[in-house]
């Protein structure tokens, strides 16, 4: 790991190598990263992925504090949890929070709000406001809005995984969303909902996760969605999976959602 940071031009010490093992068994490595570098390591380590057989996160965590953040109640993780979590059609996890999302929406409005909010919640009539189909995407900043407090570095930590979108089952609580709970479903949400979002995401819109820790996670998203359709259909997924700091649906739509950085935040 050293001798490849040396080769692309970083300055790299293997005393500032860190490891520990999740209580389901995940081993992480990690090293500390300045931010002004933090993009373009994680760039050379996700090119790596499938040679080193982990996938690289940036995070103000190093890796003890990394395994360690995962509530009690979501379980230890590892890979049983990966594959109970993948074993399911995501697209079709994705469609159930959202269905939940939007019935308990609808059902705490003012009955003189739910015309309104049918207006943006259902995505055929949010993309008959939508700005038209986007030649390019905007250029997202992946630190928009990141208050980082006064840390001069932060951790490029290296989780055993393929891909991004498994990291939530073999470390639960990363993210963690305590604040989120919809009625219909009746329960908080889980770290195979997670998977199954980030997953959909993956696929659709070429979504990797950069940014983790407890409460805050950024994607570095290649293929936004750009046409008023897909872009709808992708803000209300974005609604029910984490409303907190949302703008509007429809300028989420017309801005971040066909942009190439996406954050989250669960208050």
């Amino acid at each position: 790991m050293s001798a490849i940071m040396r080769v692309h031009g970083f300055g790299f010490s293997q005393e500032q190598m860190r490891s520990a093992v999740s209580a389901g068994g995940v081993r992480v490595v990690g090293f500390p990263v300045r931010q002004p570098d933090a993009l373009e390591v994680w760039q050379l380590w996700l090119s790596q992925c499938d040679i080193t057989g982990r996938y690289p996160i940036v995070t103000p965590c190093d890796p003890s504090d990394l395994v360690s953040e995962s509530p009690g109640r979501l379980g230890a993780g590892g890979r049983g949890a990966l594959a109970a979590a993948m074993a399911r059609d995501p697209d079709e996890v994705v469609g159930e929070v959202v269905a939940a999302a939007v019935s308990d929406t609808l059902a705490k409005a003012n009955k003189e709000d739910v015309q309104e909010w049918l207006d943006e919640l259902v995505p055929e009539r949010l993309a008959a406001v939508l700005k038209e189909t986007a030649v390019s995407p905007r250029e997202g900043d992946i630190w928009e809005g990141m208050p980082l407090g006064n840390a001069p570095e932060l951790w490029l930590c290296l989780v055993e995984a393929e891909y991004g979108h498994e990291i939530p089952a073999l470390l639960p609580g990363l993210p963690d969303a305590p604040n989120w709970w919809s009625e219909p479903a009746r329960r908080l949400l889980l770290p195979s909902d997670h998977v199954a979002f980030l997953h959909s995401w993956h696929k659709r819109f070429g979504a990797d996760l950069f940014f983790l820790d407890g409460r805050r996670m950024r994607l570095v998203v290649r293929r936004p969605p750009l046409a008023p359709c897909a872009a709808a259909q992708a803000a209300v997924e974005r609604f029910a999976y984490c409303s907190d700091g949302l703008p509007d649906l429809p300028v989420l739509g017309d801005n971040e959602v066909r942009s190439t950085a996406w954050r989250f935040w669960w208050d």
